[in-house]
């Protein structure tokens, strides 16, 4: 946690699920001041009020939206000095010529512009105190292949983009750092395992250490990038995937363990 007279403000897109909601918890627990922002405004409303924080209903590929938001959590709790963008649009496994092309244009609209508009949008309430530290969530898709057509180019993005603004903003006083999970039991990956989507036994083959990744254990690595611990950090990409990265070339032997 940043140091002050008052607890600093973190924003978190995609906060009221999943990775984001484990990282608002997270957050308020190492006293942080934090804005719940996502489109399930019933969901974000009640994480807010269960950590003391501020529910913003944001759609975060309109920039009108996205600037009324960065408004009001200036106004509502002031400028934040730790921002996470997880919001994103899923995908499931599919063959590149299946795509469907109004899905290419959710997910684009979603995780690549959205991302910046966060960064950019709310990146200026840093730039104007002049300190900060950002986390995006990539995902290990943007660094090999999958079936994930748009999804992983759109990750892949993410991961440039977060190089961009880390050399763009470091000398302002802004870090900027990217978190790439791998397969984590979230509630939506948990349904997709129930429609028979995927299957988490062949993930957890394919890892390291034999499992697959919580959802707090990702933001815990976000939590420690925000915080001064990781002052000399700017600029990476940090897989949280339990080993798949790894090992992939294990699999050509008969897999890890």
């Amino acid at each position: 946690m940043q140091q002050g007279s008052m607890s600093p403000v973190a924003v978190v897109t995609g906060g009221a699920g999943g990775i984001g909601a484990a990282t608002v918890r997270h957050l308020a627990k190492s006293g942080w001041r934090v804005a719940v922002l996502d489109r399930d405004e019933a969901m974000a409303a009640a994480l807010a009020t269960e950590v003391g924080g501020l529910a913003v209903a944001v759609d975060i590929s309109s920039r009108a939206q996205m600037s009324a938001a960065a408004a009001r959590v200036a106004e509502l709790l002031g400028p934040c000095t730790g921002l996470v963008a997880g919001a994103a649009h899923l995908e499931n496994p599919h063959a590149p010529e299946n795509q469907d092309p109004d899905e290419w244009d959710r997910i684009v609209a979603t995780n690549l512009t959205g991302t910046f508009l966060t960064l950019q949008l709310f990146g200026q309430h840093m730039l104007d105190v002049g300190r900060g530290s950002i986390v995006t969530l990539g995902s290990i898709t943007a660094l090999n292949s999958s079936p994930l057509v748009a999804y992983g180019p759109s990750k892949a993005a993410i991961v440039a983009m977060t190089r961009n603004f880390a050399v763009a903003w470091g000398r302002k006083g802004i870090r900027v750092n990217c978190v790439c999970p791998g397969p984590t039991r979230t509630p939506a990956v948990e349904a997709s395992y129930a429609r028979g989507e995927r299957d988490p036994e062949v993930m957890r083959r394919q890892t390291a250490l034999g499992r697959l990744v919580k959802p707090e254990e990702v933001a815990d690595v976000v939590g420690w990038l925000l915080s001064p611990q990781s002052s000399a950090v700017t600029g990476a990409t940090i897989p949280v995937d339990a080993g798949v990265l790894a090992s992939q070339l294990w699999n050509l032997y008969g897999g890890p363990g």
